[in-house]
């Protein structure tokens, strides 16, 4: 199978202007052809989850979500992902600086695919690009419309 189109629609949830500077960074490094949707606070994130199926809102390839934001929490905005019909088995990535086991359950418990560790240096934060590629690259839709990745159910 391959890659549902040819432009991919990201939403990243972040509160931190340099870490939103980094990630389109690895993204253009990495010659990633996508719409990027930033949000910066958890209650709009949900809000931008919770639209109507027949809005303009697209259907996400990805999420990339900070799990410490104002308003909600990345638990929470797990939770409304997860509740979508449209993006309920849309892969994610958790970014965080948090070395709490906390964190790390709460992305495992709503199966996000990778928690990236939020690294000091600009090469260290460059991999999430290549991290993002993998996923994109892996992830096709399945005949019942769900997303499938690396082989599996996403």
């Amino acid at each position: 199978m391959t890659p549902r189109h040819e432009i991919f629609e990201i939403l990243l949830v972040e509160d931190n202007l340099a870490d939103i500077t980094l990630v389109r960074e690895a993204l253009k490094q990495q010659s990633i052809p996508c719409n990027l949707h930033v949000i910066q606070d958890g209650a709009k994130a949900i809000a931008f989850l919770q639209q109507p199926d027949d809005s303009q809102t697209p259907r996400l390839d990805l999420v990339l979500l900070d799990m410490h934001l104002p308003k909600c929490d990345g638990d929470e905005i797990l939770h409304a992902l997860r509740a979508t019909v449209r993006n309920a088995r849309t892969p994610v990535i958790v970014m965080t600086s948090s070395v709490a086991p906390r964190d790390r359950a709460t992305a495992e418990r709503h199966s996000a695919l990778h928690c990236f560790a939020k690294p000091a240096s600009l090469d260290g934060f460059m991999q999430l690009g290549v991290m993002v590629r993998d996923v994109l690259l892996k992830t096709t839709i399945g005949p019942d419309g769900s997303y499938v990745t690396g082989g599996g159910t996403a």
